[in-house]
């Protein structure tokens, strides 16, 4: 989702999709180990997905 890799760091404020992709939220980067990426949702939880899958804000 045009994200260059160098563009996101830890702390990066990211929308990842939940689901059937339909609903968008809205969390932090709190983990990159090559395209995977851990966002943290805040009070949900967090969320492992890959770089293609997310848009940053």
């Amino acid at each position: 989702m045009d994200n260059e890799p160098d563009d996101l760091t830890i702390g990066s404020a990211v929308q990842v999709p939940l689901g059937d992709g339909e609903i968008w939220r809205f969390g932090w980067i709190v983990d990159i180990d090559g395209e995977q990426l851990v966002v943290d949702l805040g009070r949900d939880g967090h969320v492992t997905t890959s770089l293609d899958k997310i848009r940053r804000l």
